[in-house]
């Protein structure tokens, strides 16, 4: 990894559903630290931070909806094909 707040970033994406909640406040807080420093970033780490950030953000969505049973995340992950064999005629 380029970057160390990097690595709680992944220890989010790799978290137990147990401990996914702590895991992703452990990656926020992270990138909000380096954020508040922000007078050294390069722009290569300003994107590498919004990107974590972006992705996070999708990881909690996609938590959310598991947690909540509706499987939306298994559904939007449905090939067409599936989809066709799901439809009634």
């Amino acid at each position: 990894m380029k970057y160390p707040w990097q690595q709680a970033v992944v220890d989010a994406f790799l978290a137990a559903p147990g401990d996914l909640p702590i895991k992703i406040n452990i990656a926020e807080r992270a990138i909000s630290a380096r954020l508040s420093k922000s007078g050294d970033l390069d722009v290569a780490e300003r994107i590498s931070l919004n990107d974590a950030l972006r992705s996070l953000q999708v990881l909690i969505t996609e938590a959310r909806s598991r947690a909540a049973g509706d499987g939306s995340a298994e559904k939007s992950q449905e090939k067409p094909q599936d989809k066709e064999r799901h439809r009634v005629t």
